[in-house]
């Protein structure tokens, strides 16, 4: 399991680090069309990992780099980090 510590946040903006690699994500509380997969992230860049703006411009290619992706996804269907 990863370690998730955000760090500061900027309206919908969530900034932190993964496993102590940098991220950003842009999370709402309910899922929209934008986000991945259908989901509330509809913003996430990992540093030299992955980026994703309404659509995916650097997909994770490596095993590790695809699970922060999905462990950032899943971390903020919470609605308790999504605040």
């Amino acid at each position: 399991m990863a370690t998730i510590k955000v760090t500061r946040t900027d309206g919908q903006w969530k900034i932190g680090t993964i496993d102590g690699i940098k991220f950003n994500a842009k999370v709402y509380e309910e899922p929209s069309e934008f986000g991945i997969n259908g989901g509330n992230v509809s913003k996430l860049w990992i540093d030299g990992i992955a980026n994703y703006d309404r659509g995916w411009d650097l997909r994770a290619k490596t095993v590790e780099g695809k699970a922060m992706v999905k462990e950032l996804i899943k971390y903020f269907k919470n609605p308790e980090n999504c605040k």
